[in-house]
């Protein structure tokens, strides 16, 4: 059963707009970057041009306390620096400054700082802003500037530095290579990435492609050139033109996925695995637009997240009828991950730090845009999001100016909508309470009752319905607007209604019913309460207390799991998550049992699996299963040879 959504895949007309950049005064820095691996640091003169909005409102500036300062001087003038209470190399600004002609003044800071460069087998080097390896305004709110910047860095030939912007220069002289990055775009910060690369060049249009490798592996730079290509034509004629002259692939050596201003940083083992190139990389591409063109305002949740992940993960799946199934996952972790404890409001996501973040700020995000796209309709979903783009590229915006173009290009008041879905935490549980049909004149009267089943106060919405007819194999869909805890609804048909399904594509933001979430690691991690099952004594130790050391990982922190560590399942009630380790216990029987309907045969061997055969001393098996007393619980059962972690593990 499938409905076909027609936004991305017609592109309406493409209207060329004119960006307007930032008002907000700019810092510009020239910077003259040194490596010498031999010493391990780099020796760097930083000419930093001030308007003078930024001399005004702030006194001092910042460096790395890890600095060797050879000289500072502020137009002309030297200026001394000491390390502060925070831990920063920190220098004020003369007090004539603040009495002088209004114009850009000039700070120079001439300084060597240590880095992590190696002559070979060296970890990819990344360093940013955070690291304060530039002199820095102290600005409480950095909504207050930003930079542009042109960086010269001198290397060893066989070192490759990558940054922001355009590359204006990259030659090799007696064995020293000199790259020069320059970004005219306002920016947050400057970033630096360095590491033994083989780099491989594209162009698309007039944009340069680089893929920055650890190996030499052209197949492989290929493969991303023919993807950046596709995804940048898709995100211009969607949003606008692309806001960079390049785009980079660069490997790191960590198991990163970051999306930057004109280019991406991916782990060695990630830009590997082949449904990178359709998932993650369309993400962190799109990025350019949403989180590195427009940027997110500090104080206002990280909406960038959500909807890149709309648009780029979710987009393709739906493009390919695959959009419900990706909306149910995002529901699914939701349901399985939040709880009472550790929920909190869009406004308050500002980034991914565990499941229960990524659930929230990814998941729901995504969802509310899907519902805001159902509320306003394809054309103007679109419009308003090319509207957001044109009005606040290289500014700092929030939800308030996302309400805002939403509110602007559809004529109508969103405050509720957006008060509900950003300010709230928490989500409706919904219920078909009841669903009756009679007949009048002819005609098949349908009455249905849905209810909201939550504590917290109503959630109003718009609930697609699936109704089937009588000789119709594919369902009626119709809309209700949901305003109250009970809901009473009438359609009338000229057949006779057979089955009625709430949300049947899964486009409603809400807590998913019990029974239609299937038994997943993700709900027993995400439990608030969780009951431990240890193994009787004839197991060893050892072994016990790898059971016991494994299950203090997953405790919830805020609020604590009640550990037997005696097998008394047998009293066990089902007002908890059952984590079931080893085979000496009484639930062995009645999970021996669960599993043979899915074709899991257990013997004293070991387990058959698919019609192969594992052996009980070669591998440890996790297996999730519904509770035997409760549907909205679920027992993870978990079998482990020995103390040691095993390299694979049979779920």
């Amino acid at each position: 059963m499938k409905r076909t959504i027609y936004l991305f895949i017609c592109f309406y007309c493409f209207v060329i707009v004119f960006p307007v950049f930032a008002s907000d005064p700019l810092i510009h820095h020239s910077l003259t970057v040194s490596l010498d691996p031999e010493k391990s640091n780099a020796s760097i003169q930083d000419i930093v041009t001030i308007p003078y909005s930024i001399t005004q409102s702030s006194s001092s500036f910042r460096l790395s306390k890890n600095s060797k300062i050879k000289q500072i001087t502020f137009n002309g003038e030297n200026i001394s620096s000491a390390v502060s209470g925070d831990g920063f190399l920190k220098f004020k600004l003369p007090k004539n400054a603040k009495e002088g002609v209004v114009g850009s003044s000039k700070l120079i800071c001439t300084y060597t700082i240590p880095l992590a460069i190696a002559k070979s087998n060296m970890e990819t080097l990344f360093i940013s802003g955070e690291d304060s390896f530039y002199p820095q305004p102290e600005i409480r709110d950095k909504t207050e500037f930003k930079l542009t910047f042109q960086i010269e860095i001198q290397a060893p030939s066989n070192i490759k530095v990558v940054s922001q912007g355009e590359k204006l220069k990259d030659i090799v002289e007696k064995k020293r290579r000199t790259v020069v990055w320059k970004e005219s775009k306002p920016q947050e910060e400057i970033l630096i990435i360095v590491d033994h690369y083989h780099e491989f060049s594209s162009n698309h249009g007039a944009i340069a492609l680089y893929a920055y490798l650890r190996d030499h592996d052209k197949d492989l730079a290929k493969r991303y050139f023919k993807a950046t290509k596709s995804y940048i034509d898709l995100y211009s004629k969607l949003i606008a033109p692309y806001p960079y002259k390049k785009f980079a692939l660069v490997e790191n050596s960590r198991q990163t996925g970051y999306g930057m201003p004109s280019l991406t940083l991916l782990g060695s083992r990630v830009i590997r695995f082949p449904f990178i190139l359709h998932t993650s990389y369309p993400h962190e591409i799109l990025h350019n637009w949403f989180g590195n063109g427009v940027y997110i305002r500090p104080d206002s949740g990280n909406w960038a997240e959500g909807l890149t992940s709309y648009l780029a993960d979710h987009l393709l799946l739906e493009q390919n009828g695959k959009g419900r199934q990706y909306r149910f996952q995002e529901l699914m972790k939701y349901s399985s991950y939040v709880n009472e404890t550790n929920d909190f409001p869009l406004m308050k996501f500002k980034g991914r730090d565990s499941m229960t973040s990524q659930a929230i700020g990814y998941g729901k995000m995504l969802m509310v845009f899907h519902m805001l796209r159902l509320e306003v309709g394809d054309t103007i979903f679109l419009k308003a999001l090319r509207d957001f783009y044109n009005r606040n590229q290289f500014r700092y915006a929030g939800f308030k100016e996302i309400q805002a173009s939403f509110e602007g290009v559809s004529g109508r008041n969103l405050e509720k909508f957006f008060n509900q879905w950003i300010l709230r935490r928490g989500a409706p549980k919904l219920k078909l309470f009841s669903a009756s049909q009679t007949k009048q004149n002819g005609t098949h009267l349908l009455k249905l009752e849905t209810r909201q089943t939550q504590s917290d106060p109503t959630f109003t919405f718009k609930l697609p319905v699936a109704v089937w007819l009588t000789d119709k194999q594919k369902p009626i869909i119709k809309n209700i607007n949901i305003t109250n805890k009970k809901n009473i609804s009438l359609f009338s048909f000229t057949k006779k209604p057979l089955k009625v399904l709430l949300d049947p594509y899964h486009e409603v933001f809400r807590r998913l019913n019990p029974k239609e979430v299937p038994p997943n690691l993700g709900k027993a991690y995400g439990s608030e309460i969780k009951t431990a099952i240890f193994p009787e004594s004839n197991d060893s130790n050892k072994l016990i207390s790898g059971y016991k050391l494994f299950y203090k990982s997953i405790e919830s922190t805020s609020s604590p799991p009640h550990i037997n560590f005696k097998d008394n399942s047998r009293n066990m009630k089902s007002t908890s998550n059952l984590w079931v380790f080893g085979k000496n216990n009484n639930l062995f029987k009645k999970i021996k049992s669960q599993l043979s309907q899915y074709d899991v045969k257990i013997n004293d061997q070991g387990i058959t699996l698919r019609g192969s055969d594992f052996k009980w001393g070669n591998h440890s098996f996790v297996f999730a299963l519904s509770h035997h007393n409760s549907d909205n619980k679920q027992i993870v059962w978990l079998v482990s040879p020995s103390k040691k972690k095993h390299s694979r593990i049979d779920s």
